[in-house]
C-alpha cells in the first residue's frame, strides 16, 4: 500500500471496512452486478464490492493518484482510474450500482457528483452514498 493509503487507513480505515459492508448491504449489491465506487480512496469500499461481485466487475475512481495506486494494490483486477466524481469517465448506464463512501460531502459540486452517479447507473439500478453527519 502507498504511504497515502497507509495514512488514510490509520485515521479513517478503522471505520472503512465496517461502513463499506453496511453500504454494500443497504444498496442491495448482488453477485454478478457491475458496480462503481466513486471516490474510492485506498479502497475499503472497492474491496467490499469485490468480495460480493468479483474484482473484475468493480470499477473505482478517485482524484488522488496515490489513492488510486493504493486501491489498485488492495483490489487487483478492479478497474481503478484517476478521475473526479463530478465528471465520471464512464458511459451512460454502464453500471448496476454506483456507490460513494465518505466522499460526496467533499465534492466541489455535490449535485453534479450525484447526477454523474445516476448517469452511469442503468435505469432501476442503485445509487447510494454514505456521508459524514456535519451536525
Amino acid at each position: 500500500m502507498t504511504d497515502a493509503g497507509a495514512a488514510y487507513d490509520r485515521h479513517v480505515g478503522r471505520y472503512g471496512a465496517q461502513l463499506a459492508a453496511g453500504l454494500v448491504e443497504v444498496a442491495g449489491i448482488r453477485p454478478g452486478q457491475r458496480v462503481l465506487d466513486v471516490g474510492c480512496g485506498p479502497g475499503p469500499l472497492t474491496a467490499a464490492l469485490a468480495e460480493v461481485v468479483g474484482a473484475g466487475l468493480v470499477s473505482a475512481v478517485d482524484p488522488s493518484a496515490p489513492f488510486v495506486a493504493a486501491c489498485r494494490a488492495r483490489v487487483p483486477g478492479a478497474d481503478v482510474r484517476v478521475g473526479a466524481g463530478e465528471r465520471l469517465p464512464f458511459d451512460d448506464d454502464a453500471f448496476d450500482a454506483a456507490l460513494a463512501q465518505l466522499v460526496v460531502q467533499l465534492m466541489d459540486d455535490r449535485e453534479a457528483g450525484v447526477r454523474e452517479m445516476a448517469r452511469v447507473t442503468r435505469p432501476g439500478g442503485a445509487v447510494a452514498a454514505l456521508v459524514w453527519d456535519a451536525t
